[in-house]
């Protein structure tokens, strides 16, 4: 077991401490800063959004090239956008909204909704969580969390952690420690079935094509007018971002980015039949989505060592189930109280 003393290390302490600034991680972070507690979130990118994030193109301008919405179907998702809409933050995006469900966007961009939420806690970004040690501090009897970065240098200190990555991140954070071997093998089990994705942003002439687009027996998924989102800019140009299909991106994943950019041009312009005026480097999200790992709840919580796991992954496997998942796992630490 790896306990320290730390007299004399002069780290940050938090009463809680969560890794990944993504949904899950930023909403747990909004919902324990209403509790009173002690907060502090890091991520390894430079702001918070995780893969809800965008991507600053100009100016004021800039495009989501990760989640591109969010669908709301359960009476707790659809409250908290009801809440974030009023507060100006998301706003419904009807056109794509049916019977039982509804879309939400973040406004201007998705990453104001992460952004809104880590507004209370401390974020520490540009820096990977690489290692876990138990330590026992003066005057206090329980062991608490000491985070270390990937160059084995101290971050910050915690009595809880919640891991809030995708499966596999989490899965070499938690292998740090031999105390977390039951929450390892759950991530370990989910990491099997993630799926990869490959995304770029490209500009046409203002056209009458819908909003979404989900071609058939195409390398694109699905291909998204990003500036038809509610308060976006109103444009010249349709700005679109494209997602290539799961099985198409298997098997090009480490293809050559030239090809890969020349082969999603190629059939955007056969689909839509029109002329790309600008376009972008495509982007590997390399865990896009995951299949959900089923287990008896939507978390993992881990309450002899205060640590716990919430993410997609765990809870319908979308953005949804991303912030199921940390209500869930909130309420769990409540009622645990």
């Amino acid at each position: 077991m790896n306990t320290l003393t730390t007299g004399q290390i002069h780290t940050p302490t938090f009463d809680i401490a969560i890794v990944g600034a993504g949904l899950a991680g930023s909403l747990c972070a909004h919902l324990l800063s209403q509790l009173g507690q002690s907060v502090c979130v890091i991520d390894k990118s430079r702001g918070s959004g995780g893969r809800a994030s965008s991507k600053k193109l100009e100016g004021d301008i800039s495009c989501d090239l990760g989640t591109p919405y969010i669908v709301a179907k359960h009476p707790d998702t659809l409250d908290l956008f009801k809440q974030l809409t009023k507060e100006h933050v998301a706003a419904p995006w009807k056109q794509l909204s049916k019977a039982g469900s509804q879309a939400f966007v973040g406004v201007p961009k998705m990453s104001a909704i992460t952004r809104h939420w880590v507004q209370n806690a401390s974020l520490i970004t540009s820096t990977r969580i690489h290692h876990l040690d138990q330590i026992t501090q003066q005057d206090d009897d329980q062991p608490n969390w000491l985070l270390r970065d990937d160059k084995y240098q101290p971050v910050v200190i915690a009595q809880k952690i919640i891991i809030a990555a995708p499966a596999p991140q989490a899965a070499s954070i938690l292998s740090s420690h031999e105390k977390l071997a039951v929450l390892l093998l759950r991530a370990n089990q989910a990491s099997t079935s993630y799926q990869s994705q490959w995304a770029m942003w490209l500009e046409t002439e203002s056209c009458d094509l819908n909003a979404l687009i989900e071609p058939k027996n195409s390398p694109i998924k699905r291909m998204i007018k990003d500036n038809y989102k509610p308060m976006r800019h109103s444009e010249k140009v349709d700005r679109w971002v494209i997602h290539t299909d799961s099985n198409w991106t298997k098997q090009h994943l480490d293809s050559d980015k030239e090809w890969i950019t020349q082969t999603l041009l190629q059939a955007f312009a056969e689909i839509t039949e029109h002329r790309i005026l600008k376009h972008s480097e495509p982007h590997r999200w390399f865990f896009s989505r995951f299949a959900e790992n089923k287990g008896n709840n939507p978390f993992a919580w881990s309450p002899e060592h205060n640590v716990g796991l919430i993410g997609d992954w765990l809870c319908q496997g979308d953005a949804e189930g991303a912030l199921l998942s940390a209500m869930s796992l909130i309420n769990h630490i409540k009622d645990s109280k």
